[in-house]
């Protein structure tokens, strides 16, 4: 099994629209990141990718802090919708990864637990947490299982159209009203058809059932991200 971790350990000092992109040093964000990389390692992964858009030059000089996970920095626009530039970040990763190989996709700056339940069993595709109590079925984006790079490949490009799809789609008459109105008069329709706010976790649940793939549901993610240090836990699955 090989691991790939989306990543952005320097993030730009310019705001994004949506305000202030973070409140933690690059510093900090590295030293959590490397919590992830020791994390990986303690689980048995053979091999470990960083896909990093961070600006500049800061991590690529500091590349060897992250041994023995191998950095893969990208260069991308900043977009509000942080799980398109994740999609974006883990298909131009895939070139460098080797073709048949379980592939486990992990957040940066998260953890995964020795009691994860990830696991594929004979034809699955994917395995990962499934969460029904709301609107609709989501997938856990923190941390997944892949079957090998031919799947990634198609699960990550039917993702990221399932977010630029999803503006499109009629969900009830105020949807079919928009659409309308777009369609006749299109200098009025104020739409950000380039960065959608559609939620990644919903889009990767809804790609894997149209592609089809074959999901295991897992019930214990055991997986922690953190909040300044390690001590102090943002989420825990």
């Amino acid at each position: 099994m090989i691991a790939v971790v989306s990543s952005t350990v320097a993030p730009s000092s310019l705001p994004s629209h949506d305000g202030a992109r973070t409140t933690l040093t690059p510093e900090v964000r590295l030293e959590h990141t490397q919590g992830t990389i020791a994390s990986l390692v303690a689980l048995g992964v053979r091999e470990i990718f960083i896909a990093d858009n961070s600006t500049g030059s800061w991590l690529r000089d500091r590349a060897a802090a992250l041994a023995p996970a191998r950095l893969l920095s990208f260069s991308q626009p900043p977009v509000r919708n942080k799980g398109i530039g994740e999609m974006w970040l883990l298909l131009g990763a895939l070139e460098s990864l080797p073709e048949n190989e379980p592939i486990l996709k992990i957040s940066g700056r998260y953890r995964v637990g020795p009691g994860t339940g990830l696991k594929l069993r004979d034809g699955d595709d994917v395995a990962g947490k499934v969460y029904t109590d709301g609107r609709v079925p989501t997938l856990s984006t923190r941390c997944y299982l892949v079957r090998n790079r031919a799947v990634a490949t198609r699960l990550w490009e039917r993702t990221l159209d399932e977010i630029y799809a999803e503006q499109a789609r009629i969900h009830g008459p105020r949807s079919l009203l928009r659409i309308l109105g777009n369609s006749l008069r299109p200098g009025q329709d104020q739409l950000r058809y380039s960065d959608p706010t559609a939620a990644v976790e919903t889009a990767i649940y809804r790609a894997i059932r149209h592609l089809p793939l074959r999901l295991n549901e897992i019930e214990q993610l055991d997986v922690e991200g953190i909040l300044g240090s390690w001590i102090n836990p943002v989420v825990k699955e």
